[in-house]
């Protein structure tokens, strides 16, 4: 347990007597989600975390969601998943569900990999879902693809209702937020982060990584506590690496064994 939680443990069972309630036991903010395939002990995992919300890349809910978690389903890009769309559509609002999640990295050759051309022409199935529609998120979302996107979206008189975020930059929180109030002004449109963590590109292994689980604790602190309180980003979900990822492990919210680390115990209390 780390020091945060001990003492906001301490001074919730303190307040309790005086006031005569029991005081909850998590207080996270209802922006925090986070992406996760439905595989292994990921019910488990949305629970320790205290999500508010979840994605799994995927168009179709998994099996018993837990209670009080919310999902937003992807048309992630491929064209047989794009050809289906108005059942997509059509099934999340059965489910009562009011966001879809647009193309996965398509400015990505190994991802969606879409031409811009390519996704407009597709948006207007999106459209007509008559759900709020979150826009590609692209692995850059202030560069080439992601603008001409949606200046076609502009020129085509077509629908986004918030922007969706990837960042995977240094440890500097404060760079991280005037990049979002950037992206929010380029596009005048809300954000939602789908996917962001601390990232060593050049590390072969997790040894090598410069970004040591203390410094991604602090940018964490930081960050989480700047999003919390930045109107123009309405949710947010960090990416939840594996412990053994060159490049992301010491971003990691989970041990090898499931356990949360020290930095997952920092995002479930956020």
């Amino acid at each position: 347990m780390n020091r945060r939680r001990l003492l906001q443990l301490s001074l919730l069972s303190a307040l309790a007597p005086a006031t005569g309630f029991a005081a909850p036991a998590k207080v996270g903010s209802p922006k925090k989600g986070i992406g996760i395939g439905a595989k292994g002990e990921w019910k488990e995992k949305l629970s320790a975390l205290d999500c508010k919300w979840f994605y799994s890349w995927g168009a179709s809910a998994p099996a018993d969601v837990p209670a009080g978690i919310s999902f937003a389903p992807m048309v992630w890009g491929h064209p047989g998943q794009i050809a289906k769309v108005p059942e997509i559509g059509a099934a999340a609002k059965a489910a009562g569900r009011k966001e879809l999640l647009g193309f996965n990295e398509p400015d990505q050759k190994n991802q969606a990999n879409l031409s811009v051309e390519t996704a407009l022409d597709a948006w207007p199935k999106l459209m007509e879902t008559g759900l709020r529609l979150g826009s590609p998120g692209c692995v850059h979302p202030d560069r080439e693809w992601m603008k001409a996107f949606m200046a076609g979206v502009k020129k085509r008189k077509l629908r986004v209702d918030f922007v969706c975020v990837h960042s995977y930059g240094n440890d500097n929180a404060d760079g991280l937020v005037k990049r979002l109030e950037a992206v929010h002004k380029l596009y005048g449109k809300p954000i939602w982060i789908t996917e962001f963590a601390v990232g060593d590109w050049s590390a072969k292994k997790v040894a090598e990584n410069r970004y040591k689980p203390k410094a991604v604790l602090k940018f964490m602190e930081n960050a989480l506590r700047q999003l919390k309180r930045l109107d123009c980003v309405e949710r947010y979900a960090w990416f939840p690496a594996g412990p053994d990822n060159a490049a992301l492990g010491t971003s990691a919210l989970f041990d090898a064994q499931g356990k949360l680390t020290e930095l997952g115990e920092c995002y479930r209390d956020f």
